[in-house]
């Protein structure tokens, strides 16, 4: 391959586009294989790094509505399955005002038939500057639920969406 001047802010854009084959960028050989790792057996369905990819956790659908408090604890979101999954979602606190306290729990299920077991819990007082909480489960095998509980101040709406992540082989 000739060697072709390098493009700067003096070069004709037309002296670049008289040339038959040219190279834009210093990136050389076959991009399949230079960014996978692999050639196209990737798409044939061999190589270790499809196996991976075949191993991550994809979004379902929506879980999604709004939880009117009631002073109790309430499941805004439980799923359950049988391969490894988690759940991303939110819940929009922006109803909460000053005297409002919220707890959020998170519990997963570690044995098939077992009870919940609760791993994590946050509390959330007064209006909330950021009110958009972000919650990311940790990865379980037989069940997962994120709970609310307003203890103080008037009961609110709270909207949420959540994702089921779930392996798919």
């Amino acid at each position: 391959m000739p060697d072709f001047p390098r493009v700067t802010a003096t070069v004709d854009p037309a002296v670049i586009w008289s040339y038959s084959t040219r190279t834009l960028t210093e990136f050389k050989g076959t991009p399949r294989s230079d960014l996978l790792g692999e050639d196209a057996t990737f798409e044939a369905g061999t190589g270790a790094r499809k196996a991976v990819l075949d191993r991550l956790l994809a979004p379902t659908s929506p879980i999604e509505g709004t939880l009117t408090a009631d002073g109790s604890e309430q499941t805004v979101v439980e799923a359950t399955g049988t391969l490894e999954f988690q759940l991303d979602g939110y819940i929009d606190l922006s109803n909460m005002a000053s005297g409002d306290t919220v707890v959020v729990r998170e519990y997963m299920k570690i044995a098939s038939g077992g009870n919940y077991v609760k791993y994590a819990e946050e509390t959330y007082s007064g209006a909330q500057s950021i009110p958009l909480l972000h919650i990311v489960t940790k990865p379980a095998r037989y069940a997962l639920k994120v709970t609310l509980q307003q203890t103080a101040g008037t009961n609110r709406d709270y909207p949420y969406q959540f994702f089921k992540r779930m392996r798919t082989a």
